[in-house]
C-alpha cells in the first residue's frame, strides 16, 4: 500500500487555501488534511487486508534525507515533527551530525510522505502566522509564539483518528484494529532493535508568547479568555513541555 499522490497533492492545497492569520482556521485545514490521510490510511488496510507483518512498504530510518539540518534546530520545528510523526504512525527524532543538528523520522515510507506533505505546508504557514503576529519580536517570542501555534495543531488533529474510524462500521473494524496494532507493534519493535534512543532535554519557552500563539485565534488577547499574563513571567516554562527523542 502506498500513499496516493492525488491524496498528497490535496494536502497540500488545503494548507495552502488557509490564508487567515487565524491560528485555528490553519490549525483546522491541518486536522481536515490528516483526515485525508487517515481514511486513505484505513481504507488501504481494509483492501489489503493484511497483517503488518506482510506489509512491503518497510519501517526505515531516514536518517540520509532529514526534514530539518541546522546549526541549531528550532524548538517549535522539533515539536511539530514529533506531533507530525505520532499523528502518522511515525517517530520524529533529533540526531547530531557533526557541528550540525537534523531532524529525522522512522517509518513506512507512505506515512513519511504524509508526514512531509504536512510539514511542507505547515512550516509556512506558521512562519506567516508568527510574522503576522509577531512583527519587531525577538526570536525568542518567535519561538514561544510557533511552539503555542503547534499545540493547538496538536489538540486539532488528536481526535482525527478515532473520528475516521469512527465513521467505519463494526465488520470493517475487525480489520482494521488489529492492522493499527501490528503496526505501531512494528514501529516500537524497529525502534527498539534498531536504534538507541535518549530522552533528551526537555523544551521551555516563552511562556507569554506560548500562551499568544495558543490563544490569538480565538481572542487576539494574551493568554485564555479573561486573563492577561503579567510580564514578568516572560521566563517562565509553559504549562506543558515537550521532551526530544535523540540519538
Amino acid at each position: 500500500m502506498t500513499t496516493d499522490q492525488s491524496i498528497l497533492s490535496r494536502v497540500g492545497k488545503l494548507l495552502a487555501l488557509a490564508g487567515s492569520p487565524n491560528v485555528h482556521e490553519a490549525a483546522s485545514a491541518a486536522a481536515h488534511a490528516q483526515t485525508l490521510i487517515a481514511r486513505h490510511r484505513l481504507q488501504g488496510w481494509l483492501d489489503a487486508d493484511q497483517a503488518a507483518s506482510a506489509d512491503v512498504d518497510p519501517i526505515e530510518d531516514a536518517s540520509d534525507t532529514p526534514l530539518e539540518v541546522a546549526r541549531r534546530l528550532r524548538k517549535w520545528k522539533v515539536v511539530l515533527a514529533q506531533t507530525l510523526a505520532e499523528a502518522n504512525c511515525c517517530l520524529a527524532y533529533t540526531l547530531r551530525r557533526g557541528s550540525d543538528e537534523a531532524i529525522v523520522l522512522v517509518g513506512r515510507g507512505r506515512d513519511r510522505a504524509a508526514v512531509l506533505e504536512l510539514w511542507t505546508g505547515l512550516v509556512t504557514r506558521i512562519e506567516w502566522l508568527s510574522a503576522t503576529h509577531g512583527a519587531g519580536r525577538d526570536r525568542k517570542w518567535h519561538d514561544g509564539f510557533r511552539v503555542g501555534v503547534v499545540a493547538t495543531l496538536a489538540e486539532k488533529l488528536a481526535p482525527v483518528a478515532a473520528e475516521v474510524r469512527a465513521e467505519l462500521g463494526a465488520g470493517a473494524l475487525v480489520h482494521v484494529d488489529p492492522a493499527a496494532i501490528a503496526q505501531r507493534e512494528a514501529l516500537e519493535r524497529y525502534v527498539e532493535e534498531h536504534l538507541q534512543l535518549g530522552r533528551g532535554r526537555g523544551i521551555s519557552v516563552d511562556a507569554v508568547a506560548w500562551e499568544q500563539g495558543r490563544a490569538v485565534a480565538a481572542t487576539l488577547q494574551v493568554g485564555p479568555a479573561g486573563t492577561r499574563p503579567d510580564a514578568k513571567n516572560q521566563d517562565a516554562t509553559p504549562r506543558k513541555q515537550s521532551r526530544t527523542r535523540t540519538r
